[in-house]
């Protein structure tokens, strides 16, 4: 029998508890249960509430909870600690309480340009191991650096017990300061693995909160569960939870294809000479909306584009006859809706708003949060009535779609209140994007979040789209994409699709060519990009005026099959047949998506070695239900791409792949 771990909870008072492990006594062991979800800690005048609600009957395992508390006496008190979610009792059972190999810690690493990076280590390998009889102090822990909620690790844990073939997972929805640490609890063979994870927690930024009597204190939401089997079984839980959870559907019902001017294209250079092509060129891609990124209001120059924002003035005169509202038109007129890049949160300390308005930023011992670049405080009414009116008169112009990004972070603690105020901050800005959501029901959100800084399920749950990644190297994506895959659903991960890249390096000076346009006449690098692209959703971007007509008839195949099965993209779990797979791994790397009520699999096969792949034979058999795979589709069809099903085997594929960044897409009936 399992540990019923729903309800336990960890909570520390008024700096009582300075042994940092995991000590039973701050669980169940040292409350009253009143009713289902709700203790009393009577020696503390408190009442804890862990509130609970299950998701997606028949499709997960899993929790939605919460922790709140109370303070039900006479007397203020301090609270240190207090868990969103403490999962105990992993590990009990079994022919050995503790043997080594046994857990296996999934978890995963992100940094700017290197998000979702996974990592499977075995307990002992992630300092934890059993001692004898006092609590060890070594402990696996994650946390986030503030409001930047992904930038050092995903919010993410699984903890494997290959023994009992059991995953146990945990994911914290806190688009602030976080905290997850896994521990070992007991003493000599009566141990188990417990994990806490909060937004309320000491050892995250220093948190503490006195509540007066009366007053109570509200956690973040958490996801848990427990499945049957390992880390494909756990994340294929997580994204039906992360669905059901989700607060926004797509306007149309499904999942759009978007071209964006910035990535490897116009990087935030936009006018009517370079723009009128690319929007061009995006309608006959089959884009059904155009979006362009930053640089479309005044700014000071190259640059200054990061530093002039906050007044949100457009620059007419960059777009000629009709200004920005004549590129919109045309848009229109291209079959496409128009799409716009914002950063909402941030303002350049020069402007206006913040000249006339000082307290509508964010400060931190009476100081402005940033140099000249700083933070606008949401929770201040009138800064959500200016940034209203930015969106307002957006809107009015015919945007449909903002691309909000967020390339700043508030800090560890912020006036007034500490790190309370961060926690404050971010459901105030969250509450302000569900309110322009609930105005303009045909507004696409997405969620850029500085490349996936804060891309939290609790911040993108708001949104409708996560952008992945900043990634500029197109060979480096794949493993960015379907990493994140598993902490977000793949129908919300957007997926730079960039053929035709031109580095940011040269952005002033690049002029399409003749000479250009033949670097990619084989079709290598569209075919490499747009293979990623159907992985998730496709984000059109690159210099795609300059395609030749073989390209662009590639680039258009691949956008008839990502319309073609969009729907199962967003009915589809995540599954990696020869594993995750590192940023900078070479040889052949492969990924899949499976919608199992459609008994379809969309496999991906990228080659990052220098060498050509003559025959890879890759295994299906475990995801084979019928015991028998049959090919539906196959891109590209090109001269040295190849994908039969083994004649042998008829749970294997085999593969035949052009030498150095090439890639392959099948869809297959299972």
């Amino acid at each position: 029998m399992f540990h019923e771990y729903k309800d336990t909870f960890y909570i520390s008072f008024n700096a009582e508890d300075n042994a940092y492990y995991h000590a039973s006594r701050d669980c169940l062991e040292s409350a009253e249960k009143l009713e289902n979800g709700t203790y009393e800690i009577k020696e503390k005048h408190a009442k804890i509430s862990i509130v609970s609600e299950t998701a997606a009957p028949g499709k997960s395992s899993a929790v939605l909870q919460h922790t709140v508390l109370e303070n039900t006496g006479e007397q203020a008190f301090t609270v240190n600690n207090l868990s969103a979610a403490y999962l105990t009792g992993i590990g009990c059972g079994g022919t050995s309480p503790w043997k080594k190999h046994r857990f296996v810690i999934h978890y995963a690493y992100s940094c700017w340009q290197g998000e979702a990076q996974w990592r499977h280590v075995f307990a002992e390998d992630a300092g934890l191991y059993r001692t004898y009889n006092h609590g060890t102090q070594s402990t696996f822990r994650m946390q986030s650096k503030s409001s930047w909620s992904t930038c050092q690790f995903e919010p993410l844990i699984m903890i494997e017990d290959t023994e009992l073939n059991k995953t146990w997972y945990l994911q914290l929805r806190c688009g602030n300061g976080w905290a997850i640490e896994a521990g070992v609890r007991g003493y000599r063979d009566n141990i188990e693995i417990g994990v806490v994870a909060s937004d309320c927690f000491e050892w995250n930024n220093g948190w503490s909160k006195t509540l007066a009597p009366g007053e109570k204190q509200t956690t973040c939401e958490v996801v848990t569960g427990v499945v049957n089997g390992g880390f494909e079984e756990a994340a294929a839980d997580v994204t039906w939870a992360n669905r059901a959870y989700m607060k926004t559907r797509f306007p149309a019902g499904k999942i759009p294809l978007c071209y964006n001017d910035y990535m490897n294209a116009l990087w935030a250079l936009p006018n009517r000479e370079n723009t009128i092509p690319l929007i061009d060129a995006a309608a006959k891609a089959g884009a059904e909306y155009y979006v362009m990124d930053a640089g479309w209001y005044k700014t000071r120059g190259i640059g200054g584009e990061l530093l002039d924002i906050g007044a949100w003035e457009i620059n007419d005169e960059l777009f000629g006859e009709g200004g920005l509202q004549g590129i919109f038109d045309y848009v229109r007129s291209k079959g496409m809706l128009p799409g716009i890049w914002l950063e909402i949160e941030s303002t350049s300390a020069e402007a206006p708003i913040v000249k006339a308005h000082p307290e509508f930023v964010l400060r931190r011992n009476g100081h402005p949060v940033g140099g000249s670049r700083q933070l606008l405080d949401f929770r201040v009414k009138g800064v959500r009535e200016y940034i209203r009116g930015v969106f307002d008169r957006l809107y009015s112009m015919g945007v449909r779609y903002v691309k909000n990004d967020y390339n700043a972070n508030t800090g560890p603690a912020l006036d007034p209140n500490g790190p309370e105020s961060v926690r404050e901050h971010a459901k105030a800005f969250e509450q302000f994007i569900d309110d322009v959501r609930l105005a303009y029901p045909d507004l696409v959100i997405e969620n850029c979040g500085s490349g996936a800084m804060r891309s939290d399920m609790g911040t993108l749950s708001h949104f409708h789209l996560q952008s992945v990644s900043d990634q500029e190297d197109y060979f480096r994506l794949p493993s960015i994409v379907s990493g994140t895959s598993v902490c977000i659903p793949p129908e919300r991960c957007g997926a730079w699709t960039y053929p035709y890249p031109t580095a940011i390096d040269f952005r002033e000076t690049f002029k399409p060519s003749p000479e250009f346009t033949a670097k990619f006449t084989d079709g290598k690098n569209t075919v490499y990009n747009t293979v990623t692209g159907l992985s998730g959703f496709m984000y059109l971007s690159g210099r795609l005026e300059c395609a030749d007509d073989k390209n662009m008839r590639l680039i258009q195949n691949a956008t008839e099959l990502y319309k073609k099965y969009r729907d199962n993209i967003s009915a589809s779990i995540p599954v990696f047949p020869s594993g995750t797979f590192d940023i900078d791994n070479d040889g052949v790397n492969t990924y899949g998506l499976i919608d199992h009520g459609a008994g379809l699999m969309f496999l991906f096969i990228w080659n990052n070695g220098d060498a050509a792949v003559n025959d890879f034979k890759l295994d299906l058999s475990k995801y084979a239900a019928s015991g028998i795979l049959r090919i539906d589709d196959v891109y590209p069809h090109l001269l040295g791409y190849r994908l039969t099903i083994d004649s042998s085997d008829h749970c294997a594929v085999r593969a035949m792949l052009p030498s150095g960044l090439s890639a392959l897409y099948a869809v297959l009936k299972i």
